[in-house]
């Protein structure tokens, strides 16, 4: 007699479910590591194709970012502070 189904002719209705369960178990686990390990590649090439850009041209991802954030910041305080003028 099955421990989902009350039945003894539904141990294999039982036995297909816990199948199910199984292999859609092992399928999500594969899945995370798999979609894991991608991340993981795509970051590491993303890594040496900025720095290969930024070795053979001026062009530097640090100071365009740091002069991006320096503009947006002092728009943001000549917005907030614009009263005082």
């Amino acid at each position: 007699m099955g421990r989902i189904f009350k039945t003894p002719s539904d141990d294999a209705v039982e036995e297909t479910l816990r199948s199910m369960h199984i292999a859609n178990t092992v399928d999500v686990a594969y899945e995370r590591g798999w979609g894991w390990l991608k991340a993981i590649v795509f970051s590491i090439i993303t890594g040496f194709t900025i720095s290969g850009i930024e070795f053979y041209s001026e062009w530097s991802l640090w100071e365009v970012t740091g002069d991006w954030l320096k503009e947006k910041l002092r728009s943001w305080s000549d917005s907030i502070f614009s009263w005082r003028n």
